[in-house]
């Protein structure tokens, strides 16, 4: 890879795990909010429970995309097998 290529992927990764750092805060802010909204409301059944499974699965996703290596990369192999899967595919291969 050049040094043009290399930067674009160390810009990619860098922008990964900051969307995954500023997730990360807004599920501890929501989960919080939740989890003060269910204690007012006299506790009970933990129906936060939910919304922290949902947010929890999707802050696995992004994690992996942010540190994985190559998860989410664009190549130029990856492209020409998306290509080529494409072209068979109307060809009616």
């Amino acid at each position: 890879m050049d040094d043009d290529g290399l930067r674009r992927e160390a810009k990619r990764r860098v922008e990964a795990r900051n969307g995954f750092y500023w997730y990360l805060v807004v599920c501890i802010v929501v989960w919080g909010i939740l989890t003060f909204v269910w204690w007012m409301d006299g506790g009970g059944y933990f129906w936060p429970a939910w919304a922290m499974l949902g947010m929890g699965i999707a802050l696995i996703f992004v994690a992996a995309n942010a540190f994985l290596p190559g998860a989410g990369a664009v190549t130029e192999d990856r492209i020409e097998r998306e290509y080529l899967k494409m072209k068979r595919k109307a060809e009616g291969r």
